[in-house]
């Protein structure tokens, strides 16, 4: 990465004036995940610092995906439920509402779209590393981030940076190429700065950060960035609201290549995704101020 890329990331950072924190109890989350023997009380205590954490994961455990005979109002019974994983995809979930909220953008970035998107591609990140043995929290915490540079374009460009973002859409413009040429970064790299300022790890990091460009990433994190681009385009498909794709997207060979993944493997995951998204969407349909 070039040092004058990281300093322009860093100037549009620099800009804003406060930052959203870390989402602090997905990261303990995630360091514990990586622990072959994780401790099912550590988990428990760092949910319980926090009243809707707690409240929204026995939710979900008592939904109607996950219901035993009898409803749970326990956080340990519903942690024991739901599974170590899915107990992760709702805090990740919550705490990254969280803080997509708190951006203040000034005008014209749809904010809920860029959230149904976020949820969309997390939650196919997911079905990607089960099926390709990678970890699946580190992939659904890289596929809910990989396009929170966007948002630091719009709270810095406002109205200029929504209306770059309709004109590459409709000329069919890739966005990156956009951003480079109107901003000299992309969001890519923006979102990968913001993630190195919070202190996340370098896979998360660099699969945000090169999402477009899974080729270019260090050896060690090729695969969760293939993972990350095909999740964000599998999501492009889908949405919380429950449609189906009807036409397959368009996925760089190279990225289901390192994969292992085929064609004829898409329409099945483009199922899973939409019943992922639907067991969630009770939990993640954050309702945003339609354009902010």
């Amino acid at each position: 990465m070039r040092k004058e890329d990281l300093t322009a990331a860093d100037r549009y950072l620099d800009r804003i004036t406060t930052l959203p924190p870390a989402p602090g109890v997905a990261t303990e989350l995630l360091g514990l995940f990586s622990d072959p023997n994780i401790d099912i009380d550590r988990v428990i205590d760092l949910i319980r610092r926090d009243a809707s954490l707690t409240a929204n994961v026995i939710k979900m455990s008592n939904s109607a995906h996950f219901r035993g005979a009898e409803a749970s109002n326990d956080i340990f019974e519903a942690v024991t439920r739901l599974g170590f994983y899915d107990v992760y995809r709702v805090v990740a979930a919550l705490l990254g509402a969280r803080a997509m909220a708190m951006w203040k953008t000034k005008g014209g970035l749809n904010i809920n779209d860029l959230w149904r998107h976020s949820v969309a591609s997390a939650i196919a990140a997911g079905k990607l590393a089960k099926r390709t043995d990678e970890s699946e929290a580190v992939a659904y915490t890289a596929g809910l981030l990989h396009d929170i540079g966007k948002l630091v374009f719009a709270s810095v460009e406002g109205v200029r940076y929504a209306n770059l973002v309709r004109e590459a859409s409709k000329s069919g413009t890739r966005l990156r190429a956009a951003e480079l040429a109107t901003f000299g970064v992309d969001h890519a790299l923006v979102g990968q700065q913001l993630l190195s300022r919070w202190g996340l790890p370098d896979s998360l990091t660099e699969a945000v950060g090169l999402h477009d460009n899974p080729l270019q990433a260090s050896q060690p994190y090729g695969r969760l960035t293939a993972i990350v681009q095909i999740a964000s385009d599998l999501a492009a498909q889908t949405d919380l609201e429950g449609s189906r794709a009807q036409v397959m997207p368009s996925i760089h060979p190279a990225a289901m290549e390192l994969l292992g993944i085929t064609d004829d493997e898409l329409p099945a995951l483009l199922v899973e995704i939409q019943e992922g998204l639907q067991q969630v969407a009770g939990i993640s349909s954050v309702n945003f101020d339609p354009v902010i």
